[in-house]
């Protein structure tokens, strides 16, 4: 058994061993006080010592949380914000390893980072640490009343506090402080780059890697948060319009009832795909008197190039659209809404008139001229493929490469293989493409879902978690070029690296769409 020295106290890991590979396993360290309490929806604070050696035998307990994988209640206990490190070994004579850590996705309000779901034994084959968390999700995560005792992002300031806590301790853990590459699928993608641009999370890492999600996706920051807190509120029992009277009322009720919340509908005529998200980032107000991790909405700082100057590493599924789709045909209806297939950011400055001139011709182009039928299920994946992954994802590339001059690799995934689990659960097969988050069954051993492993997806495992690594040790997911090179991602030059059974960097991908939609944006030059 390992014996590790933080700064809170001594920690006794566990030793694990895979198929191909050994390493050490330090669960369920406290990165933050447990936010109980009058601490409910608070930023966190530091976390307490202890004294004798802690056993980090098992994971924390996670957020509570509507697991929406396993399809149920999470109780888990609001004392949620723990982390785990895996490692080689603790001998701090040797050369100090890479680090990889991941911010979990789940739309803000599911997921934890626990092993189960995040086995690290693929990377742990190479050398490396890595470092997974958990985060406050939903109303507990982000709840926000626009005043200084709830500006919002409690969620995402937990994430820096543990980025904080990595950079102090990861040391001790044979990890380099220095070398931090912070990575993320969907939400935990539109999180990793939220800290490129969050003054509070300068320094605290050197590398980032965005998997199907960003924060110029509209569905990473709210506009509604104040007016879902009072409808919270009202649904629990507590119709009022004074702000203390509901932060007190909020605080005081059981944390049961804050998952798993249900709310009607905003009433606006500007209605949106995004708004599906209740609780989730916000814009912080600038006046208040409080440290806040955003005070700009992130199109305005990104195109300011108020962005971290780091390599970036960023892509999207082929079928990214899927996971929009899985009620279809029943969100026809929605999709039918006149303004639906405008992206949020454009609309809101449009009138009525506009708003129906641009969303007849993007209907033109991705249905032709008829009306929207149960029968264009791919049409529509191929839609919010678009306008809620792909385009996105691009534009911050262009704008990372233009504002930083700093390498940036942009990728397209496209591997299938019997890995591909969520396709299959949404039994959405008949669909071209790979579904979204797909690709981290070939980056995680998921133990708590039956997946196969066969000769197929581990040559995919392998080529996928060899990029990664790669990147997060030299900055360069090919730095050999021994079979094929990656190339970035430059404005003249738009490179992007097909992931599949086998790999290959190409240009202009899916050039037309992207080009359609830089028309749309008015960036046809940034």
């Amino acid at each position: 058994m390992a014996v590790v020295k933080t700064q809170q106290g001594m920690l006794r890991g566990i030793s694990c061993n895979t198929e191909n590979s050994s390493f050490l396993a330090f669960k369920g360290i406290p990165y933050a006080k447990p936010p109980n309490g009058k601490l409910r929806f608070k930023a966190p604070l530091p976390p307490e010592s202890w004294t004798g050696i802690r056993d980090a035998y098992e994971h924390g307990p996670v957020c509570p949380h509507y697991n929406e994988r396993l399809d149920k209640i999470e109780a888990g206990s609001e004392d949620c914000l723990y982390l785990n490190v895996y490692t080689k070994a603790v001998d701090n004579t040797k050369k100090r390893l890479p680090v990889l850590v991941w911010i979990h996705g789940g739309g803000f309000y599911t997921g934890s980072g626990n092993s189960e779901f995040y086995g690290p034994d693929f990377f742990m084959e190479h050398e490396i640490v890595m470092v997974t968390f958990n985060y406050r999700l939903e109303v507990f995560g982000f709840l926000c009343l626009d005043n200084e005792e709830v500006p919002g992002n409690a969620g995402l300031k937990d994430q820096v506090a543990a980025l904080k806590w990595i950079k102090n301790n990861i040391s001790s853990f044979g990890g380099d402080p220095d070398n931090v590459t912070i990575f993320g699928c969907s939400a935990g993608a539109a999180s990793t780059s939220y800290h490129m641009l969050s003054d509070m999370s300068a320094g605290l890492f050197s590398k980032a890697i965005c998997q199907s999600g960003v924060c110029l996706n509209e569905w990473s920051y709210n506009i509604y948060a104040r007016q879902r807190a009072f409808q919270l509120g009202k649904l629990l029992g507590r119709d009022t319009e004074d702000v203390n009277e509901l932060l007190k009322f909020l605080r005081d009720v059981p944390a049961e009832s804050l998952i798993n919340v249900k709310l009607p509908g905003i009433n606006t005529d500007y209605p949106d795909i995004s708004d599906s998200l209740l609780f989730s980032p916000v814009v912080e107000k600038p006046n208040l008197n409080v440290e806040k991790f955003i005070s700009e909405s992130p199109p305005i700082l990104i195109k300011k190039g108020h962005i971290a100057k780091i390599p970036l590493m960023l892509g999207y599924t082929s079928a990214d659209g899927i996971e929009i789709c899985r009620d279809f045909p029943k969100s026809l209806s929605f999709l039918l809404k006149k303004g639906i297939v405008i992206p949020r950011e454009i609309k809101l400055n449009m009138s009525s008139n506009q708003m129906k001139t641009l969303d007849e011709k993007i209907r033109l182009k991705y249905f032709g001229s008829t009306t929207i039928t149960e029968k264009m299920l791919e049409e529509c994946v191929n839609l919010t493929t678009d306008i809620v992954f792909a385009y996105n994802t691009r534009r911050l590339a262009r704008y990372h490469f233009k504002n930083t001059s700093m390498p940036t690799y942009l990728y397209k995934f496209t591997a299938e293989t019997e890995r591909n689990y969520m396709k299959k659960k949404y039994k959405m097969e008949q669909v071209p493409g790979v579904c979204h988050g797909d690709e981290q069954y070939y980056q995680f051993n998921v133990k708590n879902i039956d997946i196969p492993l066969t000769n197929d997806s581990k040559a995919v495992i392998e080529n996928v978690v060899k990029l990664w690594v790669n990147f997060a040790s030299y900055g360069n997911p090919t730095p050999d070029c021994a079979d094929v090179e990656w190339k970035p991602f430059t404005e003249h030059e738009k490179n992007c690296f097909i992931i599949d059974r086998y790999l290959k960097c190409t240009v202009n991908v899916d050039e037309e769409k992207m080009t359609f939609w830089d028309e749309i944006y008015r960036e046809q030059r940034i």
